[in-house]
């Protein structure tokens, strides 16, 4: 059985380096015979960016937000997949607005337990983040690395990397780097193996 993997596109920019060494990696897991899903957040459709913190979700015995959207109705689809991958292009050490909307509205799948501990559908599943970045990775990448290995501790998710620092800014140019195709690759081979 193959595994599911899907990748969150956060980089406004089509053509950028993020979705560039996304499309190796994802490439390289389907040559490992792994199910490829990609969701694009940068189009999702959404009556409320984000989340708006009327805890429903967490007072609803269903993992999914109560906002009627498509944003709600995605984030409510990530319970299927083995592995979830942020791809998302570094902006202020952080992810792009358009994946926090996604990750704000993850909070729909967790809930907490009289004894303080979380109940969620991705217990046991891989979270990964695909990351590039202008700057350095110290005090900058790995802050954001740290974010979402954060979340994979708390929801008892398994984890990994695969950052692209110092990226240049022209779109598309990472992929002229061999290293970082490289890189890409062995990202994408690793996550179907997981």
């Amino acid at each position: 059985m193959s595994h599911k993997i899907v990748f969150i596109h956060g980089s406004p920019r089509r053509n950028g380096n993020t979705r560039a060494v996304s499309r190796i990696a994802i490439q390289a897991a389907k040559d490992k015979r792994a199910d490829i899903f990609e969701i694009d957040a940068t189009k999702l459709e959404f009556k409320i960016p984000g989340c708006l913190g009327c805890m429903k979700c967490h007072q609803s015995d269903e993992f999914a937000c109560v906002l009627d959207d498509q944003l709600a109705e995605t984030v409510s689809l990530l319970r299927e997949y083995d592995v979830i991958v942020i791809a998302t292009p570094t902006y202020w050490m952080s992810y792009t607005a358009q994946i926090k909307m996604v990750i704000d509205r993850m909070g729909a799948l967790m809930k907490f337990t009289e004894s303080g501990s979380i109940r969620t559908p991705l217990e046991g599943k891989v979270l990964s983040v695909l990351s590039t970045g202008s700057g350095a990775l110290k005090n900058n990448m790995d802050l954001l690395e740290q974010q979402w290995r954060n979340v994979a501790y708390m929801l008892s998710c398994r984890f990994n990397a695969c950052l692209f620092p110092e990226t240049p800014v022209e779109a598309g140019a990472l992929i002229n780097d061999s290293l970082a195709v490289k890189k890409a690759q062995k990202f994408g081979r690793l996550l179907a193996s997981l």
